[in-house]
């Protein structure tokens, strides 16, 4: 599978998950609440079939989750 060079081109349906390209992580970007916005449509949505595709949802839902559940610390100092 060739890499699409737009969003337009990606057909969501016919996705290899066995394919390389398609294990390299990624970093975006986002606000919680639009991270919990994408997590609840996907949870109402996605239909996985197969072993693979209930593998990659529950890894995907894992990786929501602990992404919205993680606080943002910032250091202090404390004042004498």
């Amino acid at each position: 599978m060739e890499t699409p060079d737009t969003t337009e081109q990606v057909d969501v349906s016919n996705i290899d998950l066995s394919e390389p390209i398609m294990n390299d992580e990624l970093t975006i970007t986002l606000t919680r609440a639009q991270l919990i916005i994408i997590k609840g449509i996907l949870s109402e949505h996605i239909q996985p079939r197969g072993y693979e595709h209930i593998a990659f949802a529950y890894d995907l839902f894992t990786r929501l989750s602990n992404a919205i559940l993680t606080q943002t610390t910032t250091d202090t100092e404390a004042f004498e």
